[in-house]
């Protein structure tokens, strides 16, 4: 008697529920912290460029709990606003995107969208916290200060001596302007730490984005074209007779589409893990299996020879806590094995043991054939297993091709749903890149407009700001892809379920791809701030407030 669990689809689906969820937990923090950094960021530039109209409503006798309720009062509003948006887009657009996406992998039912009030609830009190905290930050900060003090724009930062003047084969070789950059980059300590997070939190969601799809895409040609090497498993009826399956390898060395066969008899044995149990299928080979499934150490590269102990896969291996040397202990058909663990091979679906021929206490018991095949289109395969199952002793023939179908299609379905991450990484990393440089911009408008009356050309001071930018940037990156990788991994482990185990290597042309699409943004945002350099009036910016 089966449940609803055990039906394949069902059984899917509810893994892919679980991966979504699990996803669903961890990116929304990073997303967070990023906006948090944006908020703030945002605040702190209106509230200081208001500093004159602050430090006269201070002098005039305003309170300064008066004074901060207008920018309270815009923080809110604003964050009501973008909440309104944020649930619509959370709870009408997205889950349907998604839904569509599984839909083609699925025969289910039109999906049932309903508005979650605790969950709007929750999105809009942490978007208040981190607007409203930073926007009542800023303003204590600001207000400490006396009306006469406010009344004037703030003292820049005083110029300090910096580590690589103490390098002097280096520090002499550099140019004025060089000096002066490396110089400003130390400076602005607060700008130089916003900045770096900003651009390196960024760079690490659209890296994870774009390395969770290229480690879901990769995981099913890793299973079935590089693991498994065969195309197709015969499995033989119980009560099978030695003449039959004499007849049925007969048949089978005789059909032109089949180039090697191997004898196989493979177990189903459950072991207890965890209080759960974990299905895991025994090979023992009656031949070189080596030819039809890849036994070797994903890390170490080293290939096994199937002679003695049993070789595990790795993840029952780390379920297990087992290491190569360990001895295992599981039942087949009633009768107890004492294996020693020889090797611990790749594997990315299910469980499997392998053991040789020597170690099966009877000889020549195979009830499964693993057939390496010619390249066969979909309605060969289907052709071949039709005349197949017509041999008397044939229960039922089955192609890696319909398993990697299967697979296929959940995992591009959910790579799917990493293209969603890296869109929306992307919008907020061009966001907040936006917003640091305009801050940089507007807290400095008074020392860009001196060196302007001084003699730079727009060119120069576009470069006076761009080589900060750009160092800042490089720094950003640098600790963004490290930190991607790491956001991979753990975002990958926590979405593995205990039949599968992703291999969580981000390609190279991930990498390529968050530098390009960050260097896109840098450069538009380079672009808009040097006609935003050009529009600065020496005249105005220097005038006296008093």
């Amino acid at each position: 008697i089966l449940d609803i669990t055990s039906n394949i689809g069902v059984y899917q689906y509810e893994q892919d529920t679980l991966r979504l969820s699990n996803i669903a937990e961890i990116f929304p923090l990073v997303f967070f912290v990023v906006a948090i950094l944006v908020c703030l960021t945002t605040m702190t530039r209106m509230i200081e460029e208001q500093r004159s109209q602050i430090g006269t409503l201070k002098s005039l006798g305003y309170t300064s709990f008066t004074i901060m309720f207008k920018y309270i009062i815009y923080a809110l509003s604003a964050t009501l606003i973008g909440s309104i948006m944020g649930v619509t887009i959370g709870f009408k657009i997205i889950p349907n995107i998604i839904f569509n996406m599984y839909d083609v992998a699925y025969n289910i039912p039109d999906f049932q969208n309903s508005f979650q009030m605790d969950l709007a609830i929750q999105g809009t009190l942490i978007a208040l916290v981190c607007t409203l905290g930073a926007t009542i930050y800023t303003s204590i900060k600001t207000l400490k200060e006396v009306p006469a003090e406010l009344l004037r724009p703030k003292a820049p930062k005083s110029g300090k001596r910096v580590l690589l003047e103490k390098i002097p084969l280096i520090w002499k070789r550099l140019h004025f302007s060089h000096k002066v950059t490396i110089r400003n980059v130390f400076r602005y300590k607060k700008k130089f730490l916003m900045t770096i997070i900003g651009i390196s939190g960024s760079t690490a969601l659209v890296l994870a984005g774009f390395g969770l799809k290229d480690c879901i895409e990769r995981l099913v040609p890793d299973q079935y074209e590089h693991v498994f090497q065969y195309q197709a498993t015969v499995t033989l009826t119980e009560n099978a007779t030695s003449e039959q399956k004499e007849q049925i390898l007969t048949e089978l060395e005789n059909k032109e589409e089949i180039t090697d066969i191997l004898r196989v008899d493979q177990e189903g044995i459950q072991i207890d893990y965890n209080d759960t149990t974990q299905n895991v299928q025994v090979i023992i080979p009656d031949g070189n299996i080596e030819n039809f499934i890849r036994l070797q150490n994903r890390e170490s590269k080293e290939i096994y020879t199937l002679t003695s102990g049993v070789i595990i896969t790795e993840k029952i291996a780390n379920l297990l806590d087992k290491q190569i040397g360990d001895t295992i202990s599981f039942e087949i058909n009633k009768e107890t094995y004492q294996e020693k663990i020889t090797g611990i091979t790749e594997n990315y679906f299910n469980h499997y043991f392998y053991l040789p021929q020597i170690e099966a206490k009877e000889k020549d018991n195979y009830n499964t054939l693993f057939l390496k095949t010619i390249n066969l289109t979909e309605k060969e395969e289907k052709d071949l297993a039709t005349i197949l199952k017509e041999i008397p002793g044939i229960s039922s023939i089955s192609f890696t091709s319909d398993s990697k179908d299967t697979f296929d299609s959940t995992m591009k379905n959910f790579s799917y749903v990493a293209l969603i991450l890296i869109v929306s990484a992307g919008l907020l990393a061009f966001i907040v890149l936006y917003n640091l440089e305009s801050v940089n911009i507007s807290e400095r408008v008074r020392e860009l407009a001196s060196i302007k009356v001084l003699g730079f050309y727009d060119k120069e001071v576009y470069l006076y700001i761009t080589r900060e930018t750009i160092i800042l940037f490089i720094i950003g990156i640098v600790i963004g892809l490290g930190l991607g990788n790491i956001l991979v991994y753990y975002i990958l482990k926590t979405c593995e379920q205990d039949i599968m185990m992703f291999n969580p290597i981000v390609a190279w042309p991930s990498y390529f791809y968050t530098l390009l699409i960050m260097i896109v943004f840098i450069s538009i945002v380079s672009i808009t701030s040097y006609f935003t350099l050009k529009k600065i009036d020496m005249i105005e910016s220097l005038k006296s407030v008093e």
